[in-house]
């Protein structure tokens, strides 16, 4: 009897805890961001909706209602100085500026964006832009990280985008080697450079890598001004 009466007020304890979690939940989510609690409250499948009025680099942008949206399964490079960020913002304009979209909105960031998977049409956007070499996948949800994931290792087969020689460089050789056709003249960059995280590497127009400064001066190339 007495053990009865003990699992009774165990399962009457708990009962209060779980009310007293939700009603705070509800009572601070305003002011709050509780993450984990409102994956429970948000179905995997629900979707907003908004038209794209502005964006901002390849992975953030702006409803026409202001508010601010960022890529829950794609992480495009630091704009303007990342590797392809140009190349990744304009290809997020060319997919979504201007028209409605749905969003999987997964949280809240603390910077009071909304982080959400993207649809256009059935489309997953988030997809698109790591199959196309222009972001990285950014693990977030189980539903389409399989599908985000494999889209990144075409990618990377296909040498697409930012795994391509743009923007990777070979093991051990961080040297760029720039040709400026139109001063016809050929320079290298150390990393520790001013100007290094600008250089872009084409090598269909002469660009090279190089391991160390040697082989850069053997080619030809002269050592940057901005160098210290």
């Amino acid at each position: 009897m007495k053990l009865l009466k003990f699992n009774n007020i165990k399962v009457l304890f708990l009962g209060l805890a779980v009310s007293l979690v939700f009603n705070l939940y509800f009572l601070l989510k305003p002011y709050l961001s509780f993450t984990w609690l409102d994956s429970l409250f948000k179905a995997d499948d629900s979707l907003d909706s908004g038209v794209v009025a502005r964006v901002i680099d390849g992975d953030t942008f702006d409803l026409d209602n202001k508010q601010r949206i960022r890529l829950a399964g794609a992480n495009a490079p630091e704009y303007p100085k990342g590797c392809l960020s140009l190349e990744a913002k304009n290809r997020l304009e060319q997919l979504i500026l201007g028209k409605k979209v749905s969003l999987q909105v997964i949280t809240t960031d603390n910077f009071s964006r909304q982080v959400a998977y993207i649809f256009l049409n059935d489309v997953l956007i988030d997809k698109v832009l790591v199959e196309e070499g222009l972001a990285l996948a950014s693990p977030n949800s189980p539903k389409h990280d399989p599908l985000i994931l494999s889209a990144q290792d075409q990618a990377k087969k296909l040498d697409k985008g930012i795994w391509s020689s743009l923007c990777q460089a070979k093991k051990d050789c961080l040297i760029k080697g720039n040709v400026r056709k139109d001063k016809n003249t050929k320079i290298y960059h150390l990393p520790e450079c001013y100007n290094y995280p600008k250089i872009v590497i084409k090598e269909s127009d002469g660009d090279l890598w190089f391991c160390t400064e040697k082989e850069a001066l053997e080619a030809g190339f002269f050592k940057s001004q901005d160098c210290p």
